[in-house]
């Protein structure tokens, strides 16, 4: 029986997310005569550098943005990179022992990689001759950073046009590119119901709907953005909170000061039936939660995005006229203001969202991966 692994690493839930679309795209096109088994690369590491990978992430964009920035932009340089890819690669090496011996003893076909660390670790069995899998790295971003690139990658699956000639420029074949999108589970790919939608979240269905999302780890403005527009006519609003627990409080708490119906959600996984209904979202720009969006033809209002690869995507996303990029909550009403008034106003954003769009991106990588395994 033929083997494909799907691998991720829990830096930010948009990597999983992008990992379980495929799954559950082979798992829908019926992998014939193929075991496929998702893991989470961190998992195959120590305890310690799980702990502290997730962690450091997460302190440097909360807490030291500008630092995080300036690191991401110096090591996209290609002398900054050949260095500190040596000092990561020893790194990797020394900490994913148990993930190499995994690799090494399950002997996969076909490794579908969502995150650059897995890649990276992946790349360099291949280049040693330890395994002999097939390597597609699907990136997780519009634009494409150093930490991607890894001699021993067959086929990266990249978003846009811009992130392949991004790979170009680091002398990547242009056979080895596919511009396939960002995969986003199924369903977001499909029509739904948007009348029982309503009903089932206790919303008023002709209601000007603001969707605002701070990510699987609620971060982001999320309180002075409510602030903000809680006191607007007119619309009513849906805040994903994600697993900040403390937050959903904060927000449950302000619920009483505005007249503006307002629903508090912790951490979901039906978000699509809330993009579905949304008239407009608010939110950082992940690479998930961008493509989703699309998948939605849900026009964005981007908001304080992360230096480095939210920037990119919030660039990527105004350039094609589908989003607004805002650094102040102050802004918000003289967008949605307008909007509320004149919905129709953002026709012209949604044609521009089918041509950016890529809403079967996992199946297209499934498909990419089972013509692998058949030696096409």
């Amino acid at each position: 029986m033929k083997k494909i692994l799907i691998i991720y690493a829990t830096a930010g839930i948009g990597h999983k997310k992008a990992a379980i679309a495929v799954k559950k795209a082979l798992d829908e096109i019926g992998a014939k005569d193929t075991e496929v088994t998702l893991i989470d690369s961190l998992d195959y590491t120590n305890d310690f550098f799980k702990w502290s990978y997730l962690q450091a992430y997460l302190t440097m964009v909360n807490k030291l943005p500008t630092f995080w920035g300036i690191s991401y932009h110096l090591t996209d340089n290609f002398y900054v990179n050949l260095i500190v890819s040596k000092i990561r690669r020893i790194s990797n090496w020394m900490n994913s022992k148990k993930l190499i011996e995994y690799l090494k003893k399950t002997e996969p076909d076909v490794i579908i990689s969502t995150h650059f660390f897995a890649s990276e670790v992946i790349a360099d069995l291949k280049e040693s001759g330890s395994i002999k899998a097939r390597l597609i790295t699907v990136v997780t971003d519009y634009r494409l950073h150093s930490w991607w690139i890894g001699e021993g990658t067959d086929v990266y699956v990249v978003a846009s046009e811009e992130a392949k000639l991004d790979l170009l420029k680091w002398k990547v074949d242009t056979a080895r590119i596919k511009v396939m999108g960002i995969p986003v589970e199924p369903v977001f790919s499909k029509k739904l119901d948007r009348c029982s939608i309503f009903d089932k979240a206790g919303l008023k269905d002709g209601v000007f709907t603001v969707l605002v999302i701070g990510g699987g780890f609620g971060v982001g403005p999320i309180e002075a953005i409510v602030k903000s527009i809680g006191g607007m006519a007119g619309i009513q609003i849906v805040v994903v909170c994600g697993h900040n627990e403390e937050l959903v409080k904060k927000i449950e708490a302000l619920k009483s000061e505005f007249p503006t119906a307002i629903k508090v959600l912790g951490f979901i996984d039906n978000v699509y039936e809330y993009m579905e209904i949304a008239n407009i979202l608010i939110s950082k720009s992940g690479g998930i939660t961008v493509s989703e969006s699309l998948a939605k033809d849900l026009p964005m209002i981007v908001i304080a995005p992360i230096i480095g690869q939210e920037t990119r995507n919030a660039d990527f996303m105004v350039k094609n006229k589908a989003a607004f990029r805002i650094n102040n909550t102050s802004e918000l009403r003289s967008i949605i203001e307008p909007l509320v008034k004149d919905p129709k106003s953002m026709d012209s954003m949604k044609k521009a969202i089918d041509l950016i769009k890529k809403p079967m991106a996992c199946y297209d990588v499934a498909k990419l991966a089972m013509d692998m395994i058949n030696g096409k």
